[in-house]
């Protein structure tokens, strides 16, 4: 059973925790790298970039907020591909909104100036508002990320009436888990929409977990875990 890393000393863990403060436009955002302490392969280190979930808060929570996120779910999950994992803080309410996507966008080309980093292997992943992210970057930005891995949250749709709302084309593949006990995400919302992009000829797949609830973020650790061999298929090709 995985653990998070929350209840581990950090000099115990495989990487070196980095905090940033970048300008974007005309703000500062921050975020956080966890870097493997191993040298990189000749290629580089492959990169995850982990998208935290909102708060009733909003936008302006705590700096480095995501890397806290990281260390309940993401790097307990997926610490064995010894990847430099990236928690951007959303500087807006979700995100979509052009402000986080150009925060995203412009940490991880600040990251790649000091990381050596393998560009076919890379993925975006998030949970609940970060799942949303996770699939808004895959419909979006295929030039920085080669897969996507949203949990918890249903593919982004253009209409109101979710009955028949268009959904955008992923263009890389996706590997989605959403459970079967979220009461905050219908899962006949994200099974609709998984459908429609298969339709469309998307390369998605959809894990479905049994008895976890949206709130229980540690409980998607071995789901998450379990979609290594998925990505590391889909870096090889």
């Amino acid at each position: 059973m995985r653990r998070p890393i929350l209840d581990q000393r950090l000099d115990q863990l495989p990487v070196r925790m980095e905090q940033h403060e970048l300008l974007v436009g005309s703000r500062f955002v921050t975020y956080g790298v966890l870097v493997p302490k191993t040298p990189p392969p000749a290629a580089g280190h492959p990169m995850i970039v982990a998208l935290h979930f909102g708060t009733p808060e909003g936008p302006g929570l705590s700096p480095y907020f995501g890397l806290g996120y990281v260390g309940q779910l993401v790097l307990p999950a997926l610490q064995d591909l010894n990847a430099v994992i990236i928690a951007p803080d959303a500087p807006e309410a979700g995100w979509a909104h052009p402000g986080s996507e150009e925060a995203v966008l412009a940490v991880v080309a600040d990251v790649k100036k000091r990381v050596h980093i393998d560009g076919q292997r890379t993925l975006v992943t998030g949970f609940s508002m970060g799942g949303s992210g996770a699939w808004f970057f895959a419909q979006t930005h295929p030039e920085v990320f080669r897969a996507a891995i949203p949990m918890a949250a249903a593919p982004r749709a253009e209409g109101d009436d979710p009955a028949t709302a268009t959904v955008a084309p992923v263009k890389m593949p996706v590997y989605a888990i959403h459970s079967r006990a979220d009461r905050t995400v219908p899962l006949d919302r994200v099974e609709r929409g998984v459908k429609a992009l298969q339709a469309q000829g998307g390369n998605v797949t959809l894990t479905l977990i049994d008895d976890i609830p949206h709130s229980m973020i540690p409980g998607f650790i071995e789901p998450l875990a379990a979609a290594m061999p998925w990505i590391t298929q889909v870096w090889a090709r």
